[in-house]
C-alpha cells in the first residue's frame, strides 16, 4: 500500500514536490502524480501523467473526473490533494485518510466553493500562506513553503563590492507593487548621500517586460545580489470580488534567505507569523513610506552589520523552513493523525527535545529516521 498519494493537475512553485518530499524524510512510503510539466523547468518535479490534464469542470477548486485513479486512491493510506485540486475519481473518499493544501488564487478568489467540495471528505487542511487562515477550511493548519536549504547554499556580499546590489524580479509586477518598488527606488537614486552606496538591478517598467526566467537561471541572478525585494501589494484586485488581502511573502523570499540574501518583503500577518513560528528574519514593509526607510537604514549599514543580517536570514530559514523543520511540522500538525503506528503511547512530548539519538528505541518510537529527525529538531 501507498502511504501517501499526492495528485494535482498544476504544481505551482513546484510545491507539491517539496512537500512530497518532506513527507519522504519522515520514512513515508509518497506517490505524487501531476498533469502538467512547470513551465519554469524545475531540474527536479513531480511524476507527470497526463492523465491528470482532463478538461476542468471547475476552477474553484480545480475540478477534474480521473475515474482511472480510483483502484489507485482506494489502495492509499492518505490522499493528499495539492493546490486546491479536486480530482474525482468516484471514490469514496469519506472512507479514506484526506489531506487538502491550499496556497493560492484558486482558493483566494472562492474559498465558499472550495469548502463546498473538500470539507466534507478533508480530515486535514494545509494553507501555505496566512491571508488563506480563516476561510471554513475543515482542520486548517499553516504550513509555509518548504526550501531546499542544502541546494540553495548562501552567498554573502564580498567585501570588495562597495555598493549593494538590490534586486527585484517580479513574475508578474503588476501583482508585486513594481511600481511602488520602482518609486521608491527612484527617490533613492536622486539622493546623494545614498546613490553612491547601491545600485538596483531588475525590473525597470510594469508594462511589456517579461521578467521570467527558468528556475535556475532565477537563482543565478538572486545569487549575484545582495538583498532582494519580494513583493509591495498589500491587496489585490480580484475582479467581481473586490480587493482581498494579499501582501504576504511566498517563495520567492525563502529562496533568496536561503541564498543568504537580505529580504524586504510584504507581510500583513506578523503577529500570526509570531505565534506560529516565532521570529522572522524577513524584513516587513507594507508602505512606500517604510519601504524607504528599511532600504535607507539597509543601504547605509557597514559592511559587516549588513553580511550579519544576510547570515540571520539564512540562520532564520535553515530553523524554520528547510526541508527538515518542514517535516517535522507537517508530521506534529498533521501526519501522525495517520500514523500513530509511527510512535508508541510511551514517546515523549517532543517539543525542544534534545536527545541522543541512540535512545529512539527507548523513547517508543517504532520508525528509526522519523525518531533521528524529531529528536534531533
Amino acid at each position: 500500500m501507498i502511504d501517501v498519494l499526492m495528485v494535482t493537475q498544476n504544481d505551482w512553485a513546484n510545491t507539491g514536490y517539496r512537500f512530497s518530499k518532506c513527507l519522504e524524510f519522515l520514512g513515508l512510503r509518497v506517490l505524487y502524480l501531476k498533469g502538467v510539466p512547470h513551465h519554469l523547468r524545475y531540474p527536479q518535479q513531480g511524476t507527470i501523467d497526463r492523465t491528470l490534464t482532463a478538461p476542468a469542470l471547475a476552477r474553484h477548486p480545480v475540478y477534474i473526473n480521473v475515474p482511472s485513479y480510483k483502484a489507485l486512491m482506494e489502495g492509499s493510506h492518505v490522499v493528499h490533494f495539492i493546490a486546491s485540486t479536486f480530482v474525482n475519481t468516484g471514490a469514496d473518499l469519506t472512507q479514506k485518510n484526506v489531506v487538502v493544501q491550499h496556497g493560492g488564487s484558486t482558493y483566494r478568489i472562492d474559498p465558499l466553493s472550495c469548502n463546498k467540495i473538500f470539507n466534507p471528505v478533508a480530515d486535514q487542511t494545509i494553507v501555505q500562506c496566512p491571508d488563506l487562515l480563516g476561510l471554513g477550511a475543515e482542520n486548517e493548519h499553516l504550513i509555509y513553503y518548504p526550501v531546499d536549504t542544502e541546494l540553495l547554499a548562501p552567498s554573502f556580499k564580498p567585501a570588495e563590492r562597495e555598493k549593494i546590489k538590490i534586486g527585484h524580479f517580479p513574475s508578474t509586477p503588476t501583482t508585486k507593487g513594481t511600481d511602488v518598488i520602482l518609486e521608491v527606488i527612484g527617490r533613492l537614486l536622486a539622493d546623494p548621500e545614498l546613490k553612491d552606496h547601491f545600485e538596483y538591478v531588475g525590473a525597470t517598467n510594469i508594462w511589456g517586460e517579461s521578467h521570467r526566467v527558468p528556475w535556475e537561471a532565477n537563482l543565478q541572478r538572486m545569487k549575484e545580489c545582495d538583498l532582494l525585494i519580494e513583493t509591495q501589494k498589500p491587496f489585490l484586485e480580484l475582479g467581481p470580488t473586490g480587493p482581498k488581502p494579499y501582501g504576504e511573502w511566498g517563495n520567492t523570499a525563502i529562496e533568496a534567505a536561503s541564498l543568504g540574501k537580505v529580504v524586504v518583503t510584504n507581510s500583513l500577518t506578523s503577529d500570526l507569523y509570531a505565534r506560529e513560528y516565532g521570529d522572522c528574519a524577513l524584513n516587513i514593509s507594507n508602505s512606500p513610506e517604510e519601504l524607504e526607510t528599511i532600504l535607507r537604514r539597509l543601504i547605509m549599514l557597514p559592511h559587516a552589520a549588513f553580511v550579519e543580517e544576510q547570515k540571520k536570514t539564512r540562520d532564520w530559514v535553515v530553523k524554520s523552513h528547510s526541508m527538515k523543520a518542514t517535516a517535522i511540522r507537517l508530521w506534529e500538525k498533521v501526519y501522525s493523525n495517520f500514523f500513530p503506528e509511527k510512535w508508541t503511547e510511551e514517546a515523549p512530548n517532543m517539543n525542544n527535545l534534545v536527545t541522543p539519538q541512540s535512545d529512539w528505541i527507548e523513547l517508543g518510537f517504532k520508525n528509526q529516521q522519523l525518531a533521528e529527525i524529531v529528536i534531533k529538531k
